[in-house]
């Protein structure tokens, strides 16, 4: 039963996620193939590209899976500059933005059965393609996408040790 009680208060601790100084955040944090996912994009973080901009942005978006030979080999992406509805992100504050991947990751980007997608792909972009939202060095941004079941990941680990009882 300690053993037990100990493996809960662990798991509850790592659940618990520092987000500061994220480019994206997801919601569910470990998303699934068949889940429904938030992205928020914050332009004050990464290279910054798009802080302070206040025409519309949209996500150029894609997937990396068991398929793709390189990060840079993007899988179910549109072409760039699609200005479709579906890619306009939704802003919530200033510099803040969100984009719904409904009903589902497979739906969403219309993964083919038996595909196994292993991270989302992002570069933010305002609707003229003059701006861009990256990593801090310019890169792509990823988001892991998990397999089924349990899954833990620890963002920010804390400098004081975790003692189980």
């Amino acid at each position: 039963m300690r053993i037990v009680r100990g493996l809960g208060i662990f798991l509850a601790l790592v659940c618990i996620l520092d987000v500061s100084g994220q480019i994206i955040t997801a919601d569910p944090a470990f998303p699934v193939q068949t889940d429904s996912v938030i992205i928020t994009y914050d332009a004050t973080q990464g290279n910054q590209g798009l802080m302070g901009y206040t025409g519309d942005v949209y996500a150029h978006t894609g997937v990396i899976t068991t398929e793709s030979s390189h990060s840079g080999d993007w899988k179910y992406a549109p072409a760039w500059g699609d200005n479709s509805p579906k890619y306009k992100m939704e802003r919530i504050a200033t510099d803040l933005y969100q984009l719904r991947i409904t009903p589902s990751i497979d739906d969403y980007y219309g993964i083919n059965p038996g595909d196994e997608v292993k991270e989302l792909a992002f570069v933010f972009r305002s609707s003229d393609n003059s701006r861009e939202g990256k990593t801090a060095s310019g890169g792509d941004i990823f988001y892991p996408v998990f397999s089924a079941g349990l899954n833990v990941s620890i963002i920010k680990p804390d400098q004081r040790p975790l003692i189980l009882e």
